[in-house]
């Protein structure tokens, strides 16, 4: 009996096989279509396959329980050097999402398969961090998956407005948050799930999924990622619509509209003098020497110099563990709970953010303006 095709994907007790072939002369993007072609599921009913394929959205490598070193000692050998542990892939189409595993070996095996409309994002959530006073909700029911859809778990709320939570052990909806706005991206580490709303972001305990913080002062993007922040082990970092002189960090870029150390001095002389004036003025009209009713010539001016526009480009990094509950918020009257770094990184809006390996936050400008990489902190 001939055995089965390399290139064919194959049934077993966990889904579609994938297997691992030989080395050919293809080329880099024929191998590239060759191995979607393979993961993009066919009806297996003994006919051939149709000619159609489905429309993949959005692809991604996630970083999950199944291919963490430090939760699966079997990856470290013995005489101290390291195996790769298993890529996860997730691959959302326009009726659904797949989840694969594709190990060392070249071998894909399907982990997870659901068709019920397009997904427009979804996480695989690590197993949270416990405390001595915490206890795990959802401890029977892990691994879960967060899944943002067409449609939420209601069926009446506006489309991509519900993060609802699955558990990949039982397959069952053990949880659903919905929002009055779409949302775009879902973020999570072992203590927080987090949400991208509209200039708006919202946080929750990973073991009880009940609100810690949310933010309201983003600065929205045009894209590719509408509402880009960067989610570390521990810090958070958005972009945000306004910089705040006082909590401003050191680092960062310089544009033609950041004042610089001088001319932020003069700016502050120059209030100092317009606020002694006002407290002249005031005197005076106390003491009758000018009616009560006189116009203020510097008052319009100087009230709405305060309200200062929108400035694009501002990062804020905030301390998950230490802004506390609530919202945070970065102004001229707040202390600065929980702010690690507030500085400008460019002078345009910002697209996209990461940190990377060894905690440095990069932040990218959007593509119509190309420049270099910003590290922060």
């Amino acid at each position: 009996m001939a055995s089965d095709s390399p290139r064919r994907p194959s049934r077993c007790a966990g889904g579609v096989l994938v297997r691992a072939q030989a080395a050919t002369e293809q080329s880099y993007m024929e191998s590239v279509v060759t191995f979607l072609q393979d993961v993009v599921p066919q009806a297996y009913t003994g006919a051939p396959p149709a000619d159609e394929k489905e429309k993949i959205i959005w692809v991604r490598f996630e970083k999950a329980d199944i291919n963490d070193t430090a939760r699966n000692p079997e990856f470290m050998e013995l005489h101290s050097g390291t195996t790769d542990p298993p890529l996860c892939l997730m691959i959302g189409y326009t009726d659904g999402m797949q989840i694969w595993s594709i190990s060392l070996a070249g071998e894909a095996q399907e982990l997870f398969s659901v068709r019920h409309g397009p997904v427009r994002t979804a996480r695989i959530l690590p197993t949270p961090h416990i405390s001595p006073l915490k206890i795990d909700n959802f401890a029977d029911k892990r691994p879960l998956l967060g899944v943002c859809k067409s449609t939420g778990s209601s069926g009446t709320s506006p489309p991509y407005c519900c993060a609802d939570l699955y558990s990949l052990r039982t397959g069952e909806m053990v949880k659903s948050i919905q929002f009055k706005t779409p949302i775009y991206d879902l973020h999570c580490n072992k203590h927080i799930l987090v949400v991208s709303l509209q200039e708006k972001i919202a946080a929750f305990d990973s073991c009880t999924f009940t609100k810690k913080f949310f933010v309201t002062s983003c600065y929205p993007c045009t894209g590719p990622s509408l509402n880009p922040i960067a989610l570390g082990s521990r810090w958070l970092a958005y972009a945000e619509n306004k910089l705040i002189r006082c909590h401003q960090s050191r680092g960062g870029a310089c544009g033609d509209n950041a004042q610089s150390y001088t001319a932020t001095v003069i700016s502050a002389a120059k209030t100092l003098k317009t606020g002694l004036t006002m407290v002249g003025k005031v005197v005076t009209q106390l003491a009758g020497t000018i009616p009560a009713g006189t116009p203020d010539e510097e008052g319009t001016p100087h009230s709405l110099s305060r309200r200062s526009p929108h400035n694009p480009g501002v990062v804020t990094i905030i301390d998950t563990h230490n802004v506390g509950e609530g919202q945070v918020l970065v102004s001229e009257d707040s202390d600065g709970e929980g702010v690690v770094a507030h500085f400008p990184a460019h002078d345009k809006p910002i697209s996209c953010m990461q940190f990377n390996p060894s905690g440095k936050s990069q932040t990218h400008p959007p593509p119509q303006k190309k420049k270099g990489i910003l590290d922060a902190l």
